[in-house]
């Protein structure tokens, strides 16, 4: 059996995923990180991406995660985000839409606040390489 340790990703609505992992990629403001098994005791913070993940069977997965926390503890991974959605359940139509909006005000930019334009654009982005990287 591989090397595994606990991962638990929790939303304000539901826990979208708990079960054994061997390794997780993550991405921070300062880059990308990993955790495997028996990782040191860490506190992260990460901004939206997509979260690669292998799970005890050696399978590949990936979700999009919006900015979260992540803490890991004793064998364990706790990932609590504002929102966390395999492929299956992203709106890709809401998520282009958002696209749209988000960069419509970017250009109108005395108009809207830049720093909430631009993190929805991220999240926008981010759910749409994930909808389209499996077609």
């Amino acid at each position: 059996m591989a090397n595994t340790f606990l991962l638990k990703i929790i939303t304000p609505d539901r826990e979208v995923y708990s079960g054994e992992i061997e390794k997780i990629s993550l991405k921070s403001a300062d880059g990308g990180f990993e955790v495997y098994a028996n990782h040191a005791s860490m506190i992260a913070s990460t901004i939206p991406c997509i979260a690669r993940f292998k799970d005890a069977q050696g399978v590949d997965d990936e979700l999009f995660i919006s900015k979260a926390l992540a803490q890991v503890s004793n064998n364990q991974m706790i990932i609590c985000s504002d929102a966390a959605e395999f492929e299956e359940d992203i709106d890709t139509a809401r998520a282009e839409d958002a696209r749209v909006r988000a960069e419509n005000r970017l250009r109108e930019a005395g108009l809207y606040n830049k720093e909430r334009a631009e993190a929805a654009l991220l999240r926008a982005k981010q759910r749409l390489i994930l909808t389209n990287s499996k077609k």
